[in-house]
C-alpha cells in the first residue's frame, strides 16, 4: 500500500469515528441545551409545530378549491389550467369518492353553448354568509391565455345546487390576459354585497362586483401590489423553483392570488413574491376614486417571508396565509384586541374589539408546519376547523427541469383545528 493510499485510508477511519463520536444513534425526547450541543443534530430538533392534522379527503388528481358547508359537505375544484379535467367541481361522497356538482351537465360547454351557462375553468368554490355557494371561472380554455367571451364570471347556487345568478366579467376587462382566480364574498357591503376577485395574471389586479347591479371593476392593475417580483425563485421541500420550458429556464410570473376578507379589508397576496397587502373595502369599491386615488389606500404591512396561494380568515380577525414554502400555514391578527405581544411599544389587546392593528405593528407567525402540508392552495373555516386542499403545485410539470411531473397523489385534504368560526 503506497503511503499516499494510507494517509487517505486512515484519513477516512478518522473522519468516520469522529461522525460517530458527535451525531449520537439515538436522541434524547428533548434536546439537550448545553453549549456543545449544535442545532440540528438530532431529527427532532426541528419539530412539527402546532395541532395535529386530520385528513378529511384523498384526490386522484390535485385540487385547487375547496368549500365547507354547515352539513360538513366538502367541495373540491379541478381546474383546467393544464389541460381539460372530467369534472371542474365535485361533491366529496366519501373519503374517496365524488361526483359531479352542482350536476355532471354543467362541467363542460358543449360546442355553440353560450359559455355563461356552464363551466370553462373553474379555480375555487366558496361559502358565503348566508349559506350560498360561488364559483369563479377564470373563462381560459385549456391551453388558451385569455378568457372566451362571457366566460370569466362567478356564479352563486343554493346548497341543493340550484343556480341563483351568474356575474360575468365584461370582456372589456379582459386586457392582459386578464385571469380571475380567486373569490370572496362579503354579503352585507352596498345594497346586496360585494364580490371581491384576484386576477393573477402577470399583471395582476382585483376586481370586485356589485351583486346588486352586477357592475364590475378592475382595480390596481399592473401596479407593485399586484405583479410578481421580477426573476423571482421560490423554494419547496428545500429545492429551487423556477419555471421550465423543457431545459429553458424562466421565472415565476404569477400575479394577485389568495385573498381574504377580514375587518372591513381585502387581503391579498402575490404569488411569485414574498408579498402581501390590504386595503379598504369601502375604498376598492368606492366608484368615484380614481385608478391613482385607489393606489393610495393600499397598506403594506411587509413581507410575509413565503409564496402564498391561498388565505382565509377568521370571524377574530386572524388571517391565514397558506405557507407554500414552509409546509406551513401562517398567521397574521388584524385586530389589536387579539394581539398576545407587544410589538413597537404597543401593549397587547385592546377595550376596543375593533380596533385595527396598525400596518406596522403585523406580526406574521406560524400556525402549524408539518411535512404533510405540500402546498396548501385553499382553505375555508367551519365550526372551529380549518379545511384545507394540498396539490404539490411546485413539483408539477411547469416548475421542474424538462417538465417532469415529479407529483405523487393521492393528494390530500385536512382540517386542523382553530377554535373560531369563519370570517364575516
Amino acid at each position: 500500500m503506497t503511503p499516499s493510499l494510507k494517509y487517505v485510508m486512515s484519513h477516512a477511519v478518522l473522519l468516520l469515528a469522529t461522525a460517530s463520536a458527535q451525531f449520537p444513534s439515538s436522541c434524547p425526547a428533548i434536546p439537550a441545551s448545553a453549549a456543545n450541543s449544535t442545532l440540528g443534530t438530532c431529527p427532532n430538533d426541528f419539530t412539527i409545530i402546532g395541532p395535529s392534522l386530520e385528513p378529511v379527503h384523498e384526490s386522484s388528481s390535485p385540487p385547487t378549491g375547496l368549500a365547507i358547508d354547515p352539513k360538513l359537505n366538502l367541495y373540491l375544484t379541478y381546474p383546467r389550467n393544464s389541460g381539460p379535467t372530467p369534472n371542474n367541481v365535485v361533491i366529496c361522497t366519501s373519503f374517496t369518492g365524488e361526483k359531479p356538482w352542482p350536476s355532471a351537465e354543467i362541467q363542460n360547454c358543449t360546442s355553440g353553448q353560450n359559455a355563461s351557462t356552464c363551466f370553462i375553468n373553474v379555480q375555487n368554490v366558496v361559502l358565503d354568509s348566508v349559506n350560498q355557494l360561488w364559483v369563479v371561472d377564470s373563462g381560459i380554455p385549456p391551453g388558451a391565455k385569455s378568457a372566451v367571451e362571457y366566460g370569466a364570471k362567478i356564479m352563486s347556487f343554493s346548497l341543493d345546487g340550484a343556480l341563483l345568478r351568474t356575474y360575468i366579467i365584461p370582456s372589456s376587462l379582459y386586457y392582459d390576459n386578464m385571469n380571475s382566480n380567486d373569490v370572496r364574498i362579503n354579503n352585507t357591503l352596498g345594497t346586496k354585497g360585494y364580490a371581491f376577485v384576484t386576477d393573477e395574471s402577470d399583471a395582476g389586479s382585483i376586481l370586485s362586483i356589485d351583486l346588486d347591479t352586477g357592475y364590475a371593476n378592475r382595480r390596481l392593475f399592473n401596479t407593485t401590489y399586484t405583479r410578481a417580483d421580477p426573476g423571482y425563485v421560490g423554494v419547496y421541500n428545500g429545492q429551487t423553483i423556477y419555471t421550465w420550458n423543457g431545459t429553458r429556464k424562466s421565472f415565476i410570473t404569477t400575479g394577485s392570488d389568495g385573498i381574504a376578507l377580514a375587518s372591513g379589508n381585502v387581503y391579498w397576496g402575490v404569488l411569485g413574491s414574498r408579498r402581501f397587502y390590504y386595503i379598504s373595502q369601502a375604498a376598492i369599491v368606492n366608484r368615484s376614486l380614481s385608478d391613482s386615488d385607489v393606489v393610495k389606500y393600499v397598506q403594506d404591512p411587509g413581507q410575509c417571508g413565503t409564496e402564498q396561494a391561498g388565505f382565509t380568515a377568521d370571524d377574530k380577525g386572524r388571517v391565514y396565509i397558506l405557507a407554500s414554502e414552509h409546509n406551513a400555514i401562517f398567521y397574521v391578527d388584524t385586530l389589536q384586541s387579539q394581539v398576545n405581544l407587544t410589538v413597537n411599544g404597543v401593549q397587547p389587546g385592546s377595550t376596543n374589539p375593533l380596533e385595527p392593528v396598525k400596518a406596522e405593528n403585523y406580526i406574521v407567525r406560524d400556525y402549524v408546519r408539518n411535512a404533510l402540508i405540500q402546498h396548501a392552495d385553499s382553505a375555508a373555516i367551519w365550526d372551529g376547523w380549518m379545511y384545507f386542499c394540498t396539490n404539490q403545485l411546485e413539483l408539477s410539470p411547469s416548475r421542474q427541469y424538462n417538465n417532469v411531473d415529479a407529483r405523487r397523489g393521492p393528494f390530500r385534504s385536512y382540517r386542523v383545528w382553530v377554535g373560531a368560526g369563519p370570517a364575516v
